[in-house]
């Protein structure tokens, strides 16, 4: 009779616990679960290295369970942006998909500015300006021609083309393609003598019409850079 008032006893513990679960636990659960968010998704496949527009985006409701917490939803924190790498239709906006330039700063600026970039070969230290030229400078291009004329008496001759004044250095490098301003830093840094800060090529910042000009001169003649001033490097 004891082991029977038990069973009872046990089973009405257990109806009770499961009552609990059913009208009290679970619902709560499954009430948190389905309680929804606005959130922004692109409406649209978005391409990397794309600006991201308003229209590009669609605010819509979704279930709070499982959204992860870093998705943006402020649009002012999207529109404007670039997209980093290819966003699909429907996708969730992250902060690492999201940059604030194609390339990087400079290069965005020159794209913008519907500029070119052109390396010119440096034949000597005196024509690089020895270890002194850095990313930033204004230079002027000037084009020696050895015996313009084409006959026997012809005097070399240096050319300032007006198209070549005010043109902004990009890059600078050594004969191993490495950065002079990084080699002088290392040098600076470590005393080493490691790496050569002297220029074998510079890469100019130009419009096409200079680019061509520097293109002509760089398999006529030599190219010898003049220092104008010193400007910002906008890297």
């Amino acid at each position: 009779m004891k082991i029977l008032k038990n069973r009872i006893f046990l089973s009405t513990l257990c109806i009770i616990v499961a009552a609990a679960v059913s009208f009290v636990l679970l619902p709560r659960f499954y009430a948190n679960k389905d309680a929804t968010v606005m959130v922004l998704r692109a409406s649209e496949d978005i391409p990397a290295g794309t600006r991201i527009e308003d229209k590009q985006l669609a605010q819509v409701e979704v279930g709070k369970f499982g959204l992860p917490e870093d998705v943006i939803n402020d649009k002012s924190l999207i529109i404007g942006k670039i997209a980093k790498n290819n966003i699909a239709k429907g996708d969730y906006l992250f902060p690492q998909k999201l940059g604030d330039f194609v390339a990087d700063e400079k290069l965005d600026r020159i794209a913008e500015n519907d500029q070119r970039l052109v390396t010119i070969s440096v034949a000597s230290a005196a024509a690089g300006l020895s270890s002194h030229l850095q990313s930033g400078d204004m230079v002027t291009v000037a084009v020696f021609l050895e015996g313009a004329s084409g006959g026997q008496d012809a005097s070399p001759q240096v050319i300032l083309y007006p198209e070549l004044h005010g043109l902004e250095v990009y890059s600078v490098e050594n004969a191993r393609t490495q950065d002079t301003a990084e080699v002088r830093e290392r040098q600076s840094e470590s005393q080493s003598s490691t790496g050569d800060p002297v220029p074998k090529a510079v890469t100019l910042i130009v419009t096409e019409t200079q680019a061509e000009k520097l293109i002509q001169a760089e398999y006529t003649g030599k190219m010898h850079l003049i220092f104008e001033k010193r400007g910002v490097s906008h890297e």
